[in-house]
């Protein structure tokens, strides 16, 4: 065993388990157990206690290549309790199912931004139970939306696919087309369960999605609408469905909001102006050398997703600046480009790369951003303005 490459893996191990979405601060104890080799790399096994009573867990860091001090970015932990038996094997599994899970959202992040407008939110419900008449109806009092297929339905919609056994609602908006349909079974796969673990400002999410029994499907075909308008009409739709009977949150943009986070976001859009914090996730974590901030959605709009790495800047305006520049991005329609210089200000020079996303999947654009005395002194109304 390389012990340098193993003590190296152990103080990502204990940065990684020091971050918010983990036990925020250090484990009380850590070994390394073991190593193991996938696709040519290597990978250390770590079991750690958040307590010095509690029990041993398990955790993974990896993979290096022969030598180096630098990992792949492989580096996660499992709430359930350490076994010595199968920790290689559950090791390895681990490894195997999150790699799968980034290969299909770049899967998705690529269809994305090839044809934009297009959106898709799941309604966590904890039991198969949901009102249509009371949809329907929150829609046209709160929303001002009802079905306009009376009114002759545009050429060139697409049409709404008949899912059997499940019961659907059906909207058409102008050109759009809006379906909401119960499926009275949890999600498949673990992709809900890894959103739950995003959301930075929600501590207990993954413990409530795992009560979830059914969800709702939300899907808007864009028809001739623009992506903004799309995404206004959805962001409409799944506020109404938060006004179900036993919703336990929203899987949007790669992450788990809680359904009054989601409301509270959606409230703009009822005074007319862009919900981007419900079309873009703004997420944060501890980076080596300072914050690091990344947007999740923008490709549902045809656009790369944009990172900041080790930057000086506090939590809250590394947040403002993803904000500003993504409601800029949006309502400009504006392509950052790799080796353009990104300013708001005459004065300001932020340099702009492209790059394999570290925190996102595919490629991302990486803006440097040092910090509070270059950031945008702005809200959202400076670029996004009433739709």
């Amino acid at each position: 065993m390389n012990t340098e490459q193993r003590d190296a893996a152990q103080q990502e191990m204990i940065r990684w388990l020091s971050g918010p979405l983990e036990l925020g601060r250090e484990p009380a104890q850590i070994e390394c157990v073991g190593t193991f080799k996938l696709r040519g790399l290597c990978y250390y096994i770590f079991r750690f206690k958040k307590n010095a009573g509690s029990r041993w867990t398990l955790g993974v860091c990896g993979g290096y290549k022969d030598g180096s001090l630098e990992h792949c970015g492989h580096i996660f932990s499992e709430p359930e309790e350490y076994g010595e038996v199968d920790a290689a094997k559950r090791s390895a599994h681990l490894v195997k199912r999150v790699n799968q899970y980034w290969k299909e959202q770049a899967r998705i992040e690529e269809k994305h931004k090839k044809k934009p407008g297009n959106f898709k939110n799941i309604v966590l419900l904890e039991q198969a139970v949901w009102d249509r008449e009371a949809l329907k109806k929150e829609l046209k009092e709160k929303w001002k939306l009802e079905d306009k297929i009376g009114l002759g339905k545009a050429k060139g919609v697409e049409k709404a696919k008949k899912i059997p056994d499940q019961e659907t609602f059906t909207l058409h908006w102008h050109s759009a087309v809006v379906t909401v349909a119960m499926v009275p079974s949890p999600v498949a796969g673990h992709e809900v369960d890894n959103g739950a673990k995003k959301n930075h400002t929600w501590r207990n999410a993954s413990l409530s999605v795992k009560r979830h029994n059914a969800h709702l499907s939300v899907t808007v075909m864009h028809g001739k609408l623009s992506a903004v308008e799309s995404g206004m009409l959805l962001v409409k739709t799944v506020a109404a469905c938060c006004s179900q009977k036993g919703v336990l949150g929203i899987y949007a943009n790669g992450t788990v909001y809680q359904t009054e986070q989601y409301k509270h976001f959606a409230g703009m859009a009822r005074a007319g102006v862009f919900p981007i914090r419900n079309l873009v996730w703004f997420g944060c974590y501890n980076g080596k050398k300072g914050i690091c901030g990344y947007t999740f959605g923008l490709s549902q709009f045809g656009y790369d997703e944009i990172e900041v790495l080790n930057s000086t800047a506090s939590e809250q305006e590394l947040d403002d600046f993803l904000l500003a520049l993504s409601n800029y991005v949006i309502y400009h329609k504006i392509v950052l480009k790799h080796g353009e210089v990104l300013g708001f200000q005459t004065w300001q020079k932020l340099p702009v790369t492209r790059s394999r996303g570290v925190a996102v999947p595919g490629e991302s654009i990486k803006v440097g951003f040092p910090g509070v005395k270059t950031a945008p002194k702005t809200g959202y109304s400076r670029y996004v303005g009433e739709i």
